[in-house]
């Protein structure tokens, strides 16, 4: 406490009065004195008298207000000082006690000046608080006051605006706002009515987005900018998952359900056409399961931009998942024009497609529907040109249906067909029929082709060519495989086992079993289960089958070849393989395809491609098959050039195992 006054005798009282106080009481006999009293030990409550020689009360706590602005300061006065006191309350003092100073009056004003120190110190404390919660949170904070100028900002802030506090504190704000003027208006409002205001915007210089929410304060604003960036995101990676395929980024079975519903909409209300184009990649497990997945989206990646790219910005490519793709067309003039728009469908994805070392070519077959004719709704659209697109299929593949209402009744039959194949494969419904491979001299029994036949529960015996494409289509000819191989291999370990007519069978292997990861390991279960000596069995595999990935087509043939196994060229001549890799092939045999053999003394072509294909496996140190011999000029012509082995309807068709068994007695004539 410092205690300043001239004259000796107040001086004195009160001294005692606030010894009983304070610990410690400083005292000076003037403004000069006191002011240096006061900057070398700093006191919290200075009593003053106004008038004194020197420096006057005035002056001196101005002086020391300037230094220190939280000093608590009481004035003792008489009653004609009115317009000093006035003054003084404008430098800052708490209070004025009038002369002659009375103990009562002066504790009264000490308790007063104690209490502001008390609430004073709170409210420091609050400050200190609020700010050390302003500048730690990580949000952006700033208050301005109603004529836009900063009053406050937190550290956040500094950052946002790219200036120092120093640089802001002051400032209009309309200087150093750089967002939308959308969000300038918000705060005006705001600063107009008082009330809270929120909204996100958008900080295109920095590509961020910020969510500010005003207050009103004291007749200006506080203002919170929160860093939204990284919830945006997630936004739009949600919004992304919830309406687009990820791996292709094409719009998914959702999107695609609202953009068709608008378009069959806008095509009602316009009366145009619009279509709606089924697309399922041929073939394309069979690329999955050979060359794994990863090589499998790549494709799907390609696919899905060679599309992008083929049609125009307002047609809409979608991805439904795995290989099926959607396309639809608006508004097109001509229907006639779909006609070139799927042969540049069918063009641009048949070119080849070059990835990690591997060169492809991939077909699709594609059904097409139109609305409002095919269909009013979604699902009707959907559903007509999935048809079409299976009858694509059915066609051969590489190619496009349009929808027609009898197509219904064929689906049904499909799908009975299917479900049908998947019960009879479980109930085993099949049987095999075996046709006799002779030699072409002595017309002995080597061995025999195992054919698997159907026995339909209602329609009898199913030929082959009505369900290997429909179990090669749905993949149950992975499971028909395995029995067709186990069930052969039973039968010719039981022949072995009854004659010593030495003798192989040979079973034909699909492009889906060949491709498939567990191949020699099946194979090799098959063998141990039926006891039957691995060289006893011939595998027959095609040319198309092998080529397409010659390199991985001949390890898995050598792992077989190790094993035992004999493998056959099945339907040489009709396929497009390199001499360079078929010389590299572990093959045992090549099998002249029967439509080489049917004109082979009447056709010159026929016959040179016929003997050619002798001289080629001869070179090559293999035998040679020739299938379809219904005649024996053409036995005798392939003799004479020197084939080995026949096989057709001259030497048996294909039969029961007991009726085959009969032939394994002696040489046919």
């Amino acid at each position: 406490m410092l205690c300043v006054d001239d004259d000796a005798a107040s001086r004195t009282l009160l001294l005692r009065i606030l010894e009983q106080r304070f610990a410690r009481v400083l005292a000076a006999k003037d403004g000069a004195e006191g002011l240096d009293l006061f900057r070398r030990h700093g006191p919290a409550f200075v009593i003053t008298d106004i008038q004194m020689p020197v420096m006057d009360g005035i002056a001196m706590a101005r002086a020391i207000k300037a230094e220190a602005p939280a000093t608590h300061i009481i004035i003792t006065t008489s009653f004609g000082d009115a317009e000093l006191i006035l003054s003084a309350v404008d430098v800052g003092i708490v209070d004025y006690v009038v002369k002659p100073v009375s103990a009562e009056r002066l504790d009264a004003s000490l308790d007063k000046c104690l209490r502001i120190a008390t609430l004073e110190r709170r409210l420091r404390l609050e400050k200190v608080r609020t700010e050390s919660i302003l500048e730690s949170i990580g949000d952006a904070f700033f208050a301005l006051d109603k004529d836009w100028r900063f009053t406050y900002v937190n550290h956040r802030a500094e950052d946002h605006f790219r200036m120092r506090r120093t640089e802001l504190l002051g400032r209009g704000f309309q200087e150093v706002w750089k967002g939308p003027q959308d969000t300038q208006q918000a705060f005006e409002e705001a600063m107009r009515s008082q009330e809270k205001r929120s909204v996100e915007q958008f900080s295109e210089s920095l590509g961020i987005w910020h969510e500010v929410s005003i207050f009103p304060l004291d007749g200006g604003i506080s203002v919170y900018l929160r860093d939204v960036t990284e919830r945006k995101r997630h936004e739009d990676e949600i919004r992304f998952l919830a309406f687009y395929d990820p791996l292709t980024e094409l719009p998914n079975r959702t999107l695609l359900k609202e953009r068709l519903a608008s378009a069959i909409t806008r095509c009602k209300r316009s009366g145009q056409r619009g279509a709606v184009l089924f697309l399922d990649l041929d073939r394309f497990k069979n690329i999955n399961d050979s060359l794994g997945h990863e090589v499998g989206d790549l494709i799907l990646k390609e696919v899905a931009q060679r599309l992008r790219t083929t049609l125009r910005d307002s047609d809409t490519v979608a991805r439904l998942g795995g290989d099926e793709f959607i396309i639809l067309l608006e508004e097109f003039s001509h229907p006639e024009n779909i006609h070139s728009i799927t042969h540049r469908l069918l063009f641009s994805l048949a070119q080849e497609i070059a990835l990690q070392g591997y060169s492809l070519h991939i077909t699709c077959s594609i059904g097409i529907s139109f609305f409002p004719t095919d269909g009013e709704t979604v699902e009707d659209l959907l559903k007509a040109s999935d048809t079409a697109m299976y009858f694509s299929k059915s066609k051969g593949r590489n190619t496009y249906q349009f929808y027609s209402a009898d197509m219904n009744s064929k689906t049904l039959r499909y799908l009975e067909m299917e479900n049908a194949l998947r019960k009879s494969i479980q109930n085993q419904d099949f049987l095999l029929h075996f046709q006799p491979q002779v030699d072409l001299r002595t017309r002995a029994v080597i061995g025999f082709e195992a054919l698997v036949r159907w026995r339909h529960p209602e329609l009898g015996l199913v030929p082959p060519d009505e369900f290997i494409p429909l179990a090669e289509e749905t993949g149950l000819i992975l499971l028909l495989g395995d029995w067709v191989l186990e069930s052969a291999c039973r039968q010719a370990r039981a022949w072995l086992d009854r004659h010593t007519t030495p003798l192989h069978v040979a079973v034909n292997l699909s492009s889906r079993q060949f491709w498939q990861g567990d191949l020699v390991d099946s194979i090799a279960s098959g063998l141990t289960r039926s006891g039957l000596p691995a060289q006893h069995l011939e595998l027959e595999i095609t040319e198309s089958m092998v080529m397409r990935e010659a390199d991985v087509a001949i390890g898995k043939m050598r792992e077989l070849a190790d094993m035992g196994v004999r493998l056959s060229i099945d339907d040489f001549g009709t396929g497009y393989s390199s001499l360079a890799a078929l010389r590299q092939f572990p093959i045992h045999t090549l099998k002249i395809d029967k439509s080489f053999v049917r004109e082979v003394t009447t056709n010159a072509n026929d016959a040179a491609i016929a003997a050619s294909i002798v001289a080629l496996a001869h070179t090559m140190n293999l035998l040679v098959v020739a299938e379809g011999i219904e005649g024996e000029e053409q036995a005798a012509f392939l003799l004479g050039k020197g084939c080995e082995i026949g096989q057709g309807y001259l030497f048996g068709k294909p039969m029961p195992s007991h009726e085959a068994e009969v032939m394994l007695c002696g040489p046919q004539s």
